[in-house]
């Protein structure tokens, strides 16, 4: 890889199956948007689960696991990757606060853009472009594909940024009043965490704290830590060797039954079964 490919890493590819699609997969720093372009598919991120059909694009922020399968026959997808550490050194602070949100709204639930959404089209047209400047590879193809980049996260922040809906708004107001504990946990959801630990952190009851949790990230804070320990038990399964004991001790669970019981409840099979499906 050269100098310049460090500073901004970037793919694209297309894949067609009938059946598994993109396999169990996981970007640490990097955010991937995917594009349906033929066919029904499933597409699993984290422990959120949405059907896409031809045309329609969805966003994978960093580290959530990720697969897609096709939905009755073959169906085929093309996805950007790319590394979103340019992105931020480019942003004023209010910027950020907006990317902050978009973050964290699309780890915990999954936007399907279809044709009838207002970035659709815009987000179309771009990756349409960056895929035949990559397919291409002229002279300078990746500064179009750099700018495409850039176009693509500034139509998708001043589409959440513009609502003019007073709950969407009240949603990102709590989102950043919450930033605290998101961050919090981020470094800490494997261990035992409190209720009462996480609303002193903004200085509110814990009844509250509960309340505006789930109205602004759409689970319960419970949900939100399991969640993200059943993310980090998805890449140990599919990454590692690990006993299901060994897992259930890393991610933060007291002993494997409850790991079972919990990953059955969010994921529909058994830990044991998803690495054998995975690998």
């Amino acid at each position: 890889m050269k100098k310049s490919d460090a500073k901004f890493p970037f793919s694209m590819y297309r894949s067609t199956a009938d059946g598994r699609i993109v396999n169990s997969v996981c970007r640490d720093e990097e955010m991937e948007i995917i594009e349906v372009i033929d066919g029904r598919a499933r597409v699993q991120i984290g422990t959120e689960v949405a059907e896409a059909e031809r045309g329609d694009i969805l966003c994978v922020p960093p580290s959530m696991m990720f697969r897609v399968d096709s939905i009755d026959g073959p169906a085929s997808v093309r996805g950007m990757v790319f590394n979103m550490s340019i992105l931020e050194e480019n942003m004023d602070p209010f910027d950020s606060e907006v990317f902050y949100m978009f973050y964290v709204q699309a780890k915990n639930k999954i936007v399907v853009f279809d044709r009838k959404h207002p970035v659709h089209d815009v987000l179309a047209a771009l990756i349409e472009e960056s895929y035949l400047e990559y397919s291409d590879k002229d002279v300078c193809y990746k500064l179009p594909i750099r700018a495409n980049i850039y176009l693509m996260m500034t139509a998708l922040l001043r589409y959440y940024c513009g609502s003019k809906d007073e709950g969407e708004k009240m949603v990102y107001h709590n989102v950043l009043r919450l930033r605290p504990v998101i961050d919090y946990l981020a470094e800490h959801y494997t261990e035992k965490t409190y209720i009462e630990q996480l609303a002193g952190m903004i200085t509110v009851s814990a009844d509250y704290f509960t309340k505006m949790f789930k109205e602004s990230i759409g689970k319960t804070p419970i949900d939100y830590i399991n969640a993200m320990r059943i993310n980090l038990s998805m890449q140990l399964l599919c990454s590692s060797d690990l006993s299901m004991a060994e897992i259930a001790d890393t991610i933060g669970f007291c002993n494997p039954n409850y790991f079972h019981k919990i990953f059955k409840q969010y994921m529909d099979t058994s830990p044991l079964a998803y690495r054998k499906s995975s690998q």
